[in-house]
């Protein structure tokens, strides 16, 4: 059987081929088959020919094909597309008119019917080919461009082609598209093109567009790193910009058709030029990338960061970027220029002079005080208020001169209670002595030290190596003799009185309890009989800061507060030689001792990496390390009661537990010859202790802070880890993170699994601030 079938198959396609596709002798084929087994036959038992064949197995929507049949017997039968009226439809002479639209599905049934034989044929409708009759506006003039397309068999899905590439394109209707076209910066003409798509993707003629650019430009064409406005010029505003400057994504706002205005931020330790690039965000395409210069500082962000940590309370995004502008010498005149800031009874005792040092106008003021409290060594009182007026000294000294600060030290209540100098009278049995503690601490701690020094602040020897006192037990005794006579005076203003004590009224003299014998101090200086009390201490004050020792050692001292622990002879000296003769013949001119140990080559040779050394810099101590953190963090809740951490930490500020303060200027790190104060409160507790304050100072645990937030700085600025580890090497590190340091935070915080969105920038911030590179600022 399947013989024979083959063989009548062999010769009805030798017979036909002049007149059907070859592609259609299949379907005509079944037919055969369908007679052959007496489907749709005429009669029972008798075999009759029909098929059905056309020019086309598929057609375009809206275009015609032809279909004809083959008859046996010559009879006429009838045409019909089966389906609903959206499947096209076909005359009686066999011409198939395809629907304007592809139908659903897309392939479609004509049948022919003879008698009672039925035959079909499938075809496949296909989107028709678009054609483009016109474009408005008939020329590129912006780079982005919304253009209307008019023409003819668009349908839905169509795409506009700009040389090859597919742009956003809406479809209006079978007459109209419109797209969104952006253009780079070459003048050449487009061509475009409307792809229809499936079934029967096709593209219709192009057309030219010419392009008649108008010129880009950014102004200013001169920024600042930091936070940056500009405004683009030259673009037809639409949804689909974006533009980047310094590879950082810009905030843009419209402004006009032709102009935007835009907003971003570059890192302020980014320098000399920058790109902004202008593209479509839906295509990628680049519109214009123009160059931008970044106006030069005056010092490097990496140099003001680290100058803050010496003339502040560490490295405030805010100062640090002012430094940058105006340079380190003009901030220092502009620092100590600002007035002093009087303090009222609505501040908060050691909270209020935080929040001073961390926000307020004036740091390096409140640095300067901080550092001479630190010698100048008082009794704290619960009432934190009775801290006010002797802070309030300290500001106003640290631009005096240091004779002003003894005469502050000698008449100030809460130093004479401390130092039993309140109520010192003359003994009224001859053979015993005033009270020595203020006299000797005077000398010891507060001006000249035990022993004499060379200019360069190093100790004078004798033949056999023994250091060479500065003052002998006689001069203790005489000085003692100088002070009595002082008391409390009567209280005046009741905001800083306790105990019945006005903790801001100096001392005054009580003349019947005051020796006026003669006195001699240092073997040579007289100080007559028959003197006040106010005389007397004229003279004696007058006589220590005479002392040739008072210039190296009070400038040592002071350099280790501000810059480095363990300076060398020859800064101490060149600080000293400005101590003594400030270049206009005043000594003890401390805002001339101050700009001479910020600008000394010794304190600036860190501000590049050749000049580090192990042994410079300093381990910042509790009450340091607090504020620096605050500063870095971008601290500015000024509801906030932040907690004392220093207490914490073996540094409760005002309530030293020793009139020696909380450790020797002279103390070195055990095991080494690098001399560093701080380290006496160093120990396997404060370190435990100093990282849960940091932790909870960050993340609000800890009383008086709220968790870091999207607000602050860092974060505002620095969303992603690896720009934020980026931002604190620069910050808090000055530049001088090591790379392995920065991936492995990176790398820590990114393997992260929290719900908490802000946990690896908290961590980030906690492992950058809690290792020892930061905590010892070089």
């Amino acid at each position: 059987m399947w013989t024979g079938i083959g063989k009548t198959a062999e010769s009805f396609r030798e017979a036909k081929r002049p007149f059907w596709p070859t592609s259609l002798v299949i379907v005509a084929y079944v037919a055969v088959l369908m007679g052959l087994n007496g489907c749709g036959s005429h009669n029972a038992g008798q075999s009759t020919s029909l098929a059905i064949s056309s020019t086309s197995n598929a057609v375009r929507a809206g275009d015609t094909i032809s279909f004809s049949v083959q008859e046996s017997d010559g009879s006429s039968g009838q045409w019909k597309v089966l389906g609903p009226a959206a499947n096209g439809r076909i005359d009686q002479s066999g011409l198939f008119h395809a629907p304007d639209a592809v139908p659903q599905p897309s392939t479609v049934t004509v049948s022919y019917t003879l008698n009672d034989k039925t035959v079909t044929h499938a075809v496949q409708i296909l989107n028709p080919v678009p054609v483009i009759n016109s474009v408005s506006p008939n020329s590129v003039r912006t780079a982005f461009s919304n253009i209307s397309i008019t023409g003819q068999k668009f349908v839905v899905g169509a795409q506009v082609l700009v040389n090859g590439l597919a742009v956003p394109t809406t479809f209006v209707n079978s007459g109209n598209l419109q797209a969104t076209i952006a253009v780079g910066d070459s003048q050449s003409p487009l061509n475009l093109t409307v792809s229809n798509p499936e079934p029967g993707r096709s593209t219709s003629s192009p057309i030219t567009l010419p392009v008649a650019l108008q010129p880009i430009a950014i102004s200013p064409a001169v920024v600042t790193s930091g936070a940056v406005s500009v405004n683009i010029s030259g673009i037809s505003f639409s949804n689909d910009i974006a533009a980047t400057l310094d590879d950082r994504p810009l905030l843009l706002k419209a402004a006009s058709d032709s102009a935007i205005s835009a907003m971003g931020f570059i890192p302020p330790w980014h320098s000399g030029a920058t790109t902004a690039r202008v593209y479509s965000k839906s295509t990628g395409v680049e519109v214009a990338t123009i160059p931008l210069s970044i106006t030069p500082a005056a010092v490097p962000f990496d140099t003001a960061a680290r100058f803050l940590t010496q003339a502040g309370f560490g490295p405030r995004p805010d100062l640090i970027q002012h430094v940058q502008t105006i340079g380190l010498d003009a901030y220092i005149t502009e620092q100590q220029s600002m007035p002093v800031q009087p303090y009222t009874s609505a501040d908060s005792g050691i909270i209020s002079i935080i929040k001073r040092s961390v926000m307020g106008p004036n740091p390096l003021r409140m640095r300067v005080a901080w550092a001479l409290q630190s010698f100048l060594v008082r009794s704290g009182i619960s009432q934190q208020g009775t801290n006010f007026p002797f802070e309030q000294k300290m500001e106003a000294d640290s631009t005096g001169n240091f004779r002003d600060v003894l005469t502050d030290v000698a008449s100030d209540t809460s130093i004479a209670m401390m130092l039993t100098l309140a109520g010192n009278a003359v003994p009224k049995d001859p053979a015993q002595h005033p009270n020595q503690n203020f006299a000797r601490e005077l000398l010891q701690l507060f001006s000249i030290g035990s022993y004499l020094l060379n200019d360069d602040g190093t100790i004078q020897t004798s033949p056999d190596g023994s250091p060479v006192p500065a003052y002998d037990q006689t001069t203790i005794l005489e000085l003692s003799r100088v002070f009595t006579g002082w008391n409390y005076g009567p209280p005046v203003n009741s905001d800083y009185t306790f105990y019945g004590i006005d903790w801001s009224a100096p001392l005054v003299a009580n003349e019947a309890q005051h020796d006026k014998g003669q006195k001699v101090l240092f073997g040579n200086v007289l100080i007559p009989a028959g003197q006040s009390a106010e005389q007397d201490r004229k003279m004696a004050l007058d006589a220590v800061f005479a002392h040739p020792n008072l210039p190296p050692f009070i400038s040592r001292i002071l350099i280790q507060r501000l810059v480095k622990s363990d300076p060398t002879p020859q800064y101490v000296k060149r600080v000293a030689d400005v101590f003594r003769d400030n270049g206009r013949g005043i000594r003890g001119d401390l805002a001339a001792v101050v700009r001479a140990i910020l600008l000394d080559p010794e304190a600036r040779a860190g501000d590049d990496d050749n000049g580090v050394s192990p042994s410079d810099g300093f381990l910042q101590e509790p009450y340091l390390f607090q504020l620096f953190v605050m500063n870095i963090t971008g601290w500015t809740d000024s509801d906030a009661q932040p907690a004392y951490l220093p207490c914490k930490l073996q540094e409760c500020v005002f309530s030293p537990t020793t009139v020696f303060g909380f450790y020797n200027p002279s103390h070195r790190i055990p095991g080494t010859t690098i001399n560093s104060p701080e380290f006496q409160l160093l120990n396997d507790v404060s370190l435990v202790n100093r990282s849960q304050a940091l932790w909870g100072i960050l993340t609000g645990q800890q009383r008086g802070f709220r968790q870091i937030s999207n607000a602050a700085w860092l974060l505002q600025n620095f969303p992603d880890i690896p720009d934020l580890v980026d931002a604190l090497n620069h910050i808090a590190y000055h530049g001088r993170m090591s790379t392995e340091e920065q991936q492995l935070i990176v790398s820590y915080c990114n393997q992260l699994q929290t719900t908490d969105p802000l946990l690896p920038a908290e961590s980030a911030i906690f492992l950058a601030l809690n290792a020892d590179n930061f905590t010892v600022t070089h």
